[in-house]
């Protein structure tokens, strides 16, 4: 239950029968209320670090994400901005990957709403340092 950090006292009685005095005032409503969302919560990152790793969701997109970071020359307004691949999974819970250019390329022709398969396949030796993840991505046949 959600606290607030300064209370008023209410009396039931002001409130006209609009709420039930039965019920606490902040974090619950009547149960003929209905609610529809309009933000989720921020998914779960999918991480990749073993060949062989397996996620399965359903593909929901591609969102851009900003966050504050010191400015630098790479960051002259202080915004940092990455993309990542959104997911349902078959719990419900939504799930983010991070975007490679082997994802790229293949997500590009999966359609928003499809099951899709990534299986982390091999490191590739990168001159940079940081190895290429190869993927497999398979999509759910209908």
């Amino acid at each position: 239950m959600a606290k607030p950090r300064t209370q008023t006292v209410v009396n039931p009685e002001e409130l006209n029968g609009e709420v039930n005095p039965d019920i606490d005032l902040i974090s619950s409503a009547p149960e003929d209320w209905e609610f529809e969302t309009v933000a989720e919560e921020s998914p779960t990152h999918v991480l990749f670090d073993t060949v062989g790793d397996v996620f399965v969701g359903q593909f929901k997109g591609r969102i851009t994400i900003e966050h504050t970071v010191p400015v630098d020359k790479e960051h002259p307004n202080g915004v940092n901005t990455f993309d990542l691949f959104t997911f349902r999974g078959q719990d419900g819970e939504l799930y983010a990957v991070n975007t490679s250019g082997k994802l790229d390329d293949a997500m590009s022709v999966v359609k928003e709403g499809a099951w899709v398969r990534l299986t982390l396949v091999k490191f590739i030796p990168s001159k940079k340092g940081n190895d290429f993840k190869d993927f497999r991505v398979e999509v759910k046949k209908n």
